[in-house]
């Protein structure tokens, strides 16, 4: 890994400040919604136990699929056809937690691409988003808690400006964040902007893998550094380009576990697109529920897969969907 870093600041430039204009405190404030911020657990809930399954269904395009009916989705478990008992088309705003990593180990090229990533992401809330904030190093620091202050976000993120440790503890920031909004009913989402590195976590790939399995928490992953990895990959070392194979293979298993995406961009003039994507998948989602045939309480890991059977276009030939959601889920293990 100390290979890496030299090769990095080696090759790495300093930009200038930030030039993205700020929305106003007066501005954000007229846009606010005088909401209690999601915390604890909310008084209605589904069946204990009911299987909790979010799905989104775009084209071959990317583009979103909206209208669908309950009777157009099948669920599997196991490969064994499930009874669906829940169907809810959801079209609400977003709950989002932004995890930043900003830590000494990044040269600077990848600490204003961290921050860029950051501020446009935050720039495309709308009114009634929920918003938090978390940016790790050696150890994961909530910058603001949730809030649909859009200025507020805005506040918090211009506390990245010097990282105060050469750490980039991925694997425990994220372990740490998925227990913590565990907690919470409400359906939220991971945005992790991050290299996909991890220096020195108490818990290893293995570990946050398998934490990542039985979240019900969706992680949409911006990898940082692909414009710098193009320039730089002919001179790095075999071992720190393994490194990033692996960093880049972690960020796209976090996503696919989980129903998200994974991205890596090369220019940050990639954000905007790549954020607005991301608002519209989380905003429009298929809420489905099922009781799982399987009564066994092992403890086991159990395969989900969401079908949709559908002629969009009307040509007489069902189309084919990418429909995303989380692979699974660990069963409840008898005392």
């Amino acid at each position: 890994m100390k290979r890496l870093i030299t090769v990095l600041f080696c090759l790495a430039f300093s930009v200038p400040g930030l030039l993205a204009q700020r929305p106003t405190e007066e501005e954000d404030k007229q846009l606010e919604e005088k909401q209690t911020k999601p915390e604890g657990r909310a008084a209605i809930r589904l069946e204990v136990q009911q299987v909790r399954v979010d799905v989104t269904v775009q084209d071959g395009r990317g583009n979103l699929i909206t209208g669908l009916k309950q009777e157009h989705f099948k669920v599997f478990e196991d490969d064994v056809e499930q009874k669906i008992t829940y169907f809810e088309p959801v079209e609400a705003p977003l709950t989002a937690v932004l995890i930043v990593e900003y830590s000494k180990v990044l040269p600077w090229e990848l600490l204003y691409e961290a921050i860029m990533a950051s501020y446009t992401f935050v720039d495309q809330m709308r009114p009634g988003d929920w918003i938090a904030a978390v940016a790790y190093d050696m150890r994961p620091e909530i910058l603001v808690d949730f809030t649909q202050n859009r200025y507020e976000v805005h506040q918090a993120l211009q506390r990245l400006n010097f990282p105060a440790y050469r750490e980039s503890n991925l694997y425990d920031t994220l372990y740490e964040v998925l227990d913590r909004i565990e907690e919470l009913e409400q359906k939220t989402a991971i945005v992790l902007v991050a290299t996909g590195l991890d220096t020195f976590s108490k818990k290893n790939l293995g570990e946050i893998l398998d934490r990542v399995k039985r979240t019900n928490t969706v992680i949409y992953a911006v990898g940082l550094g692909g414009n710098l990895r193009a320039r730089a990959e002919h001179r790095m070392a075999d071992m720190t380009r393994m490194d990033f194979y692996q960093a880049d293979a972690a960020l796209r298993e976090f996503a696919k576990s989980t129903g998200g995406q994974a991205f890596f961009p090369r220019f940050t003039s990639e954000f905007p697109g790549i954020f607005s994507t991301i608002g519209a998948l989380l905003r429009s989602q298929y809420s489905i529920g099922y009781v799982s045939s399987n009564t066994k309480r092992d403890g086991k890991f159990r395969k989900i897969k969401v079908t949709v059977d559908i002629d969009i276009d009307g040509d007489g030939k069902k189309d084919k969907l990418k429909v995303l959601h989380r692979q699974g889920y660990m069963a409840e293990k008898a005392e």
